[in-house]
């Protein structure tokens, strides 16, 4: 990709943006470094190639046939629970969170949230990204290879760890509703347990 970006300049790096922003800034970065373009530029057009793939999700998302696909209409509970918990804050985590981009993107669009504050909260968290990336790649760019590495390795990281959080969550969730009583008994159990010692001690 980092050929295809020095051959045909700012053009490939908006739209090689628009699929990978990950990727395509530190790749950026390292040809910037090497003078075949200004990094300033390069920053602004990465960003705007995240910003404009991120929108085009999103108005897919607006789609009627998306609004009432099987998928979405079975996923909407738990999405809305999730977004009532972290709002837009879903979208700057997104952005790091590997494979969960789009998915993000298309909902925000399907459960009709305001395309400014969308926008807004999006555009931020392009250009802040893009930017720690780009001179990440700038600064080492004979580590390119490397960073790339790091940068997939961390974000299959947030993506484990967000599997499994979430999944604890669930199984906390589908226990306590099958053994409804067992809160009760265990704190009956303590209250009883420290009736006895406090006998005892007297």
């Amino acid at each position: 990709m980092e050929s295809e970006l020095i051959k045909y300049g700012l053009l490939a790096v908006f739209l090689a943006a628009l699929l990978e922003a990950d990727v395509v800034p530190v790749l950026a970065g390292v040809a910037a470094h090497r003078g075949y373009f200004n990094p300033v530029l390069a920053i602004i057009v990465a960003s705007g190639g995240a910003l404009t793939g991120d929108c085009f999700w999103y108005f897919l998302g607006r789609q009627e046939i998306i609004q009432n696909s099987k998928m979405v209409l079975r996923l909407r509970p738990k999405a809305e629970a999730l977004f009532y918990r972290v709002g837009m804050w879903q979208i700057p985590a997104s952005h790091v969170v590997y494979g969960t981009r789009i998915a993000t993107m298309t909902w925000l669009g399907a459960r009709g949230s305001a395309f400014g504050s969308f926008a807004v909260v999006d555009g931020v968290s392009c250009f802040v990204l893009t930017t720690f990336l780009l001179f990440l790649g700038f600064a080492l760019s004979a580590s390119a290879q490397i960073i790339l590495l790091h940068v997939r390795r961390i974000e299959m990281a947030l993506l484990v760890t967000l599997i499994l959080v979430g999944l604890s969550f669930h199984l906390l969730r589908k226990f306590r509703r099958r053994n409804p009583q067992l809160g009760h008994q265990l704190g009956t159990a303590r209250v009883t347990d420290c009736a006895v010692t406090g006998e005892r001690k007297m």
